[in-house]
């Protein structure tokens, strides 16, 4: 028992030797040989993304990352807090110089993941707006938190919001009340603009409607930028009301076309990031120039800030993340786990299960991802032999929507094929959220001329394509739906 027992410490002591022994390789996020393979290129190739040399982005200024503090809805904060606040002393939260574990890492990952890029006075604007809290429904979770952005001290006694952060669209509460990070998000993104706008009394809304829309969604490419843009502050307002939580467009896409927001929990197992497949995932080192790309229009990320041929949509002053914070991003997000499926593996789900192998699903959504990873031509698309030979490509296409594969700044001419896991607790399903569940998905209905979308719409018509399994029987698609929910 003594020999044992010696034996269980010295374990303890290598085993907490080795916690103080992570040494992070932590690769160049931006340099000059990589950065251009990172992404595949537009349908007209001479439009891909030409983005800032290694050298200017490295002389870019390294964005500080304040500590947060909870933001909570109007009557739930503890007494005199926003006082207290204004007593803190500004307070840098990551440095890398203390952090030993990889647990260490990970934990600084997450503060970069709710950290803020923009700031605007705490006690201005919709989001913390009792009114406006109760009109759009912004979810809470059971501590009373809104855990999609968070206030921040940079001077003593003025406290700010900090706004725009990975946090603020992949961050959703469940209807228990507890919050999800790197999930799809829940917070009415597109729908507090509208209200933004509507409340908005400066002079000539719709030229300033249209400048954002232009520099947010234009492909010069294509004739009609109307399609893409709206051009009156009316059309805005209309195009954010229809677009409910779970989908966002995006800089690069449209406000007519936008993208429901991924769950970024299983991240590590994808081949390809955005609906698009924009952006090869061959490494950490993609995630974190995905980040670089993606995080902000207003932030100037350089999705904005990139030359498209002639075409440049903003040119603005830009901070960047230290290759460090990246770092540490990248490997929160690998770490991400899904919440408790409250769903039972059960004979339903089982007989489900059975229904998802006869029918062929796994062919593309492949166990144990439940994708084969590939990438699949829109309508209209013909693939270029060169992507044949050097991508993962499924050349079949579903007939879905192709506009933002085919007409937009992340028209690739594919979309990817999405993992199945977690669609249990997400919602707005197809490339723009127009089917709001998997019921609605797997309605044929949803293929009638007239049929008005539960999802994003903005005018009655088809969600079309894929349409696999829309001929099962009423039970069969109850039972199928049942196994996938247990993903």
């Amino acid at each position: 028992m003594a020999c044992l027992r010696v034996l269980l410490f010295g374990a303890a002591l290598a085993a907490g030797a080795l916690a103080q022994t992570f040494h992070p390789n932590i690769p160049r996020a931006w340099d000059d040989h990589d950065v251009p393979g990172f992404e595949l290129p537009l349908v007209l190739p001479d439009r891909s993304p030409r983005y800032l040399s290694e050298a200017e982005y490295y002389s870019l200024e390294v964005m500080p990352i304040y500590r947060g503090y909870p933001v909570y809805a109007p009557g739930r904060e503890p007494a005199g807090y926003l006082d207290a606040l204004k007593q803190k002393e500004p307070e840098i939260a990551f440095d890398p110089a203390k952090l030993r574990t990889q647990e260490d890492w990970i934990r600084a990952g997450q503060i970069v993941f709710r950290a803020a890029r923009e700031y605007q006075p705490a006690d201005t604007g919709i989001a913390v707006s009792p009114d406006a809290i109760r009109s759009l429904h912004i979810p809470v979770t059971r501590e009373g938190i809104m855990p999609f952005s968070e206030y921040v001290v940079r001077k003593k006694g003025v406290v700010e919001l900090g706004v725009v952060s990975c946090a603020g669209c992949h961050t959703r509460v469940m209807p228990d009340g507890t919050a999800v990070e790197g999930a799809q998000g829940s917070f009415p993104w597109a729908r507090r603009d509208a209200l933004a706008r509507t409340n908005d009394t400066r002079p000539d809304p719709d030229r300033r409607a249209f400048d954002l829309e232009y520099r947010l969604y234009a492909a010069p490419w294509v004739e009609r930028p109307d399609g893409l843009c709206a051009t009156t502050r009316a059309e805005q307002i209309r195009r954010l009301t229809a677009t409910p939580p779970g989908v966002i467009a995006r800089e690069g896409t449209s406000s007519a076309y936008p993208v429901h927001v991924p769950s970024l929990i299983g991240i590590k197992d994808l081949r390809y990031l955005d609906a698009t497949g924009l952006t090869r995932h061959r490494s950490i080192a993609d995630l974190m120039r995905y980040a670089i790309v993606n995080q902000g229009f207003m932030s100037g990320g350089l999705q904005v800030t990139a030359h498209y041929g002639d075409f440049q949509s903003a040119n603005m002053k830009q901070r960047r993340y230290s290759d460090e914070q990246l770092y540490a991003l990248a490997l929160y997000l690998y770490s991400r786990e899904p919440p408790p499926n409250s769903n039972p593996f059960d004979d339903r789900a089982r007989r489900g299960q059975r229904i998802f192998e006869q029918q062929g699903c796994a062919g593309c959504h492949t166990p144990p991802l439940y994708t084969s990873n590939k990438l699949t031509p829109a309508l209209g698309f013909k693939v270029p032999e060169d992507l044949l030979r050097s991508e993962n490509i499924l050349n079949v296409s579903l007939g879905t929507e192709p506009t933002l594969a085919l007409k937009t700044r992340r028209g690739t001419g594919f979309y990817k094929v999405p993992s199945l896991r977690g669609v249990w607790y997400r919602n707005a399903f197809g490339h723009n959220g127009q089917a709001d569940t998997l019921e609605e998905w797997f309605d044929p209905a949803r293929l009638n001329p007239d049929y008005v979308p539960r999802g994003f719409h903005l005018a009655p018509g088809p969600i079309r394509g894929h349409e696999f399994g829309l001929e099962l029987s009423p039970e069969d698609k109850r039972l199928l739906i049942a196994f996938l929910k247990t993903l």
